[in-house]
């Protein structure tokens, strides 16, 4: 008898050591510092200036052209332009994110600028930092799965089921395998998720952004170019949003 309930133990304990959530996570630091360097080895670890063109829901038409310029620090701008002359332009800093349309203020813009400096962080801490200006529970890792990849979530995820609804919370999915960051969500029900990644003369990027929010918007971002770039440290000041 003491037998038989020693092999029934046993074998209890393996099963739930094979259920989803029960397999090893590393520390949050760790996570990090590994996501750190694949960065670097893809060279996104420096200010990078990508050319974009925008398409909105199911259309094979872009809707805009134009400019992403994003810094490992955690700054990100972005200049849109659409076929009949108007601008849109994005900045993002410290996690505060302005928008103007022709050089007027947007206050309910959508969500096109990625926090693509998530990408380019060149250490676990500057990685960290980044993640907390953008209201991310960086201890927090959970497992999940995104398309074909096994993630770890920093952050949280959200259950998919429950007797409760729950608010999306901000968290980064990291693949198990590459460490690419593979989606990113925001607090708000915005996700963008990121395609497959794809090589820019000495650069490793995703080839496009899938943008999609908790009401039904539906965007995609694609990257036709990209190359190191070098401005001045006004390039993300909020005048920029009204310049000529």
């Amino acid at each position: 008898m003491k037998a038989s309930l020693s092999i029934s133990t046993a074998l209890l304990f393996a099963l739930l050591s094979a259920l989803p959530g029960r397999a090893h996570v590393p520390v949050p630091e760790r996570i990090a510092a590994a996501v750190a360097k694949a960065n670097r080895s893809a060279g996104r670890s420096q200010l990078l200036e990508l050319e974009v063109a925008l398409y909105l829901g199911t259309s094979e038409q872009p809707s805009a052209t134009g400019e992403l310029l994003s810094d490992p620090g955690g700054l990100a701008r972005l200049e849109l332009r659409a076929p009949g002359g108007a601008v849109e332009r994005h900045l993002l800093r410290g996690g505060k994110l302005l928008v103007g349309r022709d050089g007027r203020p947007v206050d309910a813009p959508r969500p096109f600028l990625i926090p693509f400096f998530l990408l380019q962080a060149g250490s676990g801490d500057a990685l960290r930092a980044s993640l907390l200006t953008l209201g991310v529970s960086v201890q927090q890792v959970d497992l999940g799965y995104q398309d074909e990849s096994d993630c770890y979530v920093v952050g949280g995820r959200v259950p998919s089921s429950g007797p409760v609804a729950q608010s999306p919370r901000p968290a980064l999915w990291v693949d198990q395998e590459s460490l690419e960051v593979v989606r990113f969500d925001r607090g708000d029900g915005v996700r963008y998720r990121l395609g497959s990644f794809a090589s820019f003369g000495e650069l490793r990027l995703p080839s496009w952004i899938e943008i999609r929010d908790s009401r039904g918007f539906l965007a995609r971002l694609e990257i036709t170019n990209a190359e190191a770039a070098t401005r001045p440290p006004e390039a993300f000041r909020p005048a920029w949003l009204g310049a000529p």
